[in-house]
């Protein structure tokens, strides 16, 4: 196992159980003490842990949606898989729009260098990997600068999307539920998603299974407005009943 994966790992342990021991991670990875060691350091250089005596501590937040970076570590091969999936649905030409966040990141990386047309994008992080597509065009909303983020939103960015007309808009979420739809935690950049949603001739919400059944505090629209909701396969089939039944069309990605 990678470390990246085994740092996943032990990041869901500290969120599920507040703390981990270092002996009972190595043997359950068998891999030495020292290794966790390291794994555990990594971690709390990114603030996403606190090592105590004998293991490490989760870093107490506030309520609500995590840090880049730990959301960054969380599901990465399933928002790999989703990023696959959204890209193989983008033209080779035409004008796309990319949200931002890490499910948003990982599709930037997934689009192939064949794509000769613009890309319109509030994610500075997405930016540099954008650059390396040789026959793209890059455009940057503008905006407010969300500085944990490296986002654009507010009203410059908002009034931006207003006049923009995408083929396609590849947008990030906070959480998904049957009652309350698809909603988000900050309010400047709910704006800008249902500009995209709004003027986009295909849009396509892009959420791993652990942002459904929650809800964040803001709304941004209900199951049925998104062309699609790309997620993976960590649904339950139940579940998946209950959203195309509100009127989700999902895209499950293997």
């Amino acid at each position: 196992m990678l470390a990246p994966e085994r740092r996943e790992l032990i990041l869901k342990d500290l969120r599920a159980n507040g703390g981990v021991e270092t002996d009972a991670i190595a043997e359950r990875f068998d891999v030495s003490v020292e290794t966790i060691r390291r794994d555990l350091l990594a971690l709390e250089k990114r603030d996403l842990a606190k090592r105590v005596y004998g293991g490490a501590v989760m870093v107490p937040r506030p309520r609500g949606e995590g840090s880049h970076d730990e959301r960054e570590i969380l599901a990465r091969k399933e928002k790999a898989a989703i990023a696959d999936r959204v890209a193989s649905l983008i033209p080779e030409t035409g004008t796309v729009f990319l949200d931002l966040g890490t499910t948003v990141e990982a599709v930037a990386r997934a689009i192939p260098r064949t794509f000769k047309g613009m890309i319109v994008t509030a994610s500075l992080r997405a930016v540099g990997t954008l650059s390396q597509l040789p026959e793209a065009e890059i455009v940057v909303t503008g905006g407010r600068l969300r500085k944990n983020e490296w986002s654009l939103s507010g009203n410059m960015a908002t009034e931006f999307l207003d006049g923009l007309y995408p083929d396609l808009a590849i947008i990030s979420v906070g959480a998904i539920g049957l009652d309350a739809g698809v909603t988000d935690y900050d309010f400047d950049e709910v704006h800008l998603k249902q500009s995209a949603l709004k003027n986009s001739h295909v849009s396509i919400v892009v959420a791993d299974s652990t942002k459904f059944a929650s809800v964040a505090p803001f709304r941004i629209c209900d199951l049925a407005t998104p062309t699609y909701i790309a997620t993976d396969e960590g649904l339950d089939q139940s579940y998946i009943t209950q959203l195309e039944e509100r009127g989700a069309n999902l895209l499950l990605a293997t």
